[in-house]
């Protein structure tokens, strides 16, 4: 064929370029410039399209692409259609920070974050009369502002997957390279010395040395050196601080921390968006106006597309209740369509009851409202959540305890063994919710008190040892009848013979 084109100099039919038709150069001449007007979406299509997606199966893709619950198996196909990639790995700290700006997934972080440190510690242990000691140190984590420190860190954790604490020893001239002693042994740190928690983002840090050969050895994809920005520091100088741990041959991918919180809500997050967006769409095209005309003969000419351009910037200039619209009688009509919303809020509020789900937050908690199909008071979901903040304090027991022995060795010089710390009850100053409880508590009791299946020494010794009644200091001795038994006997038949 390229032989042929060269001999004649001529290019084949079937080559040759279409000549533009008069009309499509008119069209395209005539469209409005940045005309972004958007589709008409129903509330089926919004249905189709958010809905949720039907997994598992195998079926025909449908021909409409629009159609989410047919054409997505799932929430992480939508969202790579949407623009998200890699889905099974990393996406990257740049695309992480991208993402942290998100009011949604800061929310959902934040949220956490602030529950987790909202009640903070209660040291207990050490020696007897040990009281002073324990409010020494106390003080100490106020002035350092432990707690605050910690926040930032499973925010991070959240954000990004991890982050470090670096302990700053104050020797300018120590190689970072080499371990961190922490005990009463430590040549750095020991009575008087100053030292410092300064936190570090996971972006500049990256692991240099691990073990990746031997899994029987205790620090198998454990990094032992990490380079700072271009320092070398030994790893027990950081205190590491991760979450969602990655699968092992996924944990060099993910810089040796946790998978982000962020990244996995993201999915979610940006659904849920979309599907917001679109019921906003249906609500802007509430009522829809068909203007109907003789789209033949205007669109045969450029002088009839000029027309019917014409014709409809006046039709949105006089379309307002307040004034009128003027139409050729004969050839044009005009008719006004109501579309139907209900149903698009109850797509939108699935799509955000999954957010809640994946970040184990009830919808009550994370949005300050009781949506439809949750309890009235969301009592049982706050105590779930409740339970799922005391695992995460669980997470980070050891980093905090790491802190309070480095605080005794600059304090003291010695470490306490016996001196811990308990994370104080989360919502247990609900007092409402715990006379509730109390009250339903003893309704039981006295049930089974006059059915015999509990005497009142027994009913007596619950109620002290109570955690929620607050009753603890009364006595064990049941308390006598002001009335003899007998004396209720006889007055019981001397009430029955009147």
């Amino acid at each position: 064929m390229a032989e042929e084109i060269k001999n004649t100099g001529e290019i084949p039919a079937e080559n040759k370029l279409h000549k533009l038709d008069p009309v499509d150069i008119a069209v395209q001449l005539s469209r409005p410039i940045n005309s972004n007007t958007p589709e008409y979406i129903s509330v089926e299509t919004l249905k189709k399209q958010f809905g949720t997606p039907v997994t598992n199966v195998n079926h025909k893709k449908s021909d409409n692409p629009l159609a989410y619950d047919e054409y997505y198996q799932s929430l992480t196909e939508h969202a790579a259609h949407e623009g998200q990639f890699p889905l099974t790995s990393f996406v990257g700290y740049p695309v992480l920070e991208q993402i942290a700006q998100n009011g949604m997934i800061r929310t959902c972080i934040q949220t956490v974050a602030d529950d987790v440190v909202r009640e903070w510690i209660e040291l207990t242990g050490g020696e007897k009369n040990s009281d002073k000691k324990l409010e020494e140190i106390d003080d100490i984590l106020k002035r350092k502002h432990i707690k605050s420190l910690i926040k930032d860190a499973v925010a991070k954790t959240g954000y990004f997957g991890g982050c470090m604490i670096f302990i700053d020893t104050g020797e300018e001239d120590t190689d970072l390279s080499l371990p961190l002693v922490i005990s009463e042994k430590s040549a750095e740190i020991k009575k008087g010395t100053k030292v410092k928690f300064v936190l570090i983002d996971p972006i500049n840090i990256t692991p240099l040395e691990y073990n990746s050969v031997n899994p029987l050895k205790s620090d198998y994809m454990k990094p032992t050196l990490w380079n700072v920005c271009g320092t070398t520091v030994h790893g027990s100088r950081l205190i590491m601080f991760a979450d969602n741990e990655p699968p092992t041959l996924l944990k060099p991918c993910y810089n040796f921390l946790g998978i982000p919180q962020a990244q996995i809500l993201w999915d979610y997050v940006l659904h849920w968006n979309k599907a917001r967006v679109s019921a906003v769409e249906i609500l802007d095209k509430l009522n829809l106006t068909v203007f109907k005309t003789n789209m033949s003969d205007l669109l045969g000419t450029p002088e009839g597309i000029a027309m019917l351009d014409v014709k409809m910037k006046a039709f949105q200039r006089y379309r307002d209740n307040n004034s009128v619209l003027v139409c050729d009688s004969e050839n044009e009509a005009v008719e006004n369509i109501s579309q139907v919303i209900s149903g698009a809020t109850d797509v939108v509020r699935q799509a955000l009851e999954f957010i809640a789900c994946i970040n184990r937050t009830p919808a009550v908690k994370l949005l300050g409202i009781s949506p439809s199909g949750f309890n009235a008071t969301g009592e049982s979901d706050i105590r779930n959540y409740y339970d799922h903040i005391k695992a995460k304090q669980e997470l980070y027991r050891d980093q905090i305890q790491k802190i309070i022995d480095i605080i005794q060795l600059i304090t003291y010089g010695t470490i306490d063994p016996s001196i811990g710390f308990n994370f104080n009850e989360i919502g247990g100053d609900d007092l409402a919710n715990n006379t509730n409880i109390f009250k339903t508590q003893t309704d039981v009791l006295n049930g089974l008190i006059g059915s015999g299946v509990i005497d009142n020494a027994e009913a007596r010794e619950f109620v002290r040892t109570s955690e929620i009644g607050g009753l603890d200091y009364i006595s064990e001795d049941v308390p006598k009848p002001q009335i003899d038994p007998e004396d209720l006997k006889a007055m019981a038949g001397q009430k029955g013979k009147e």
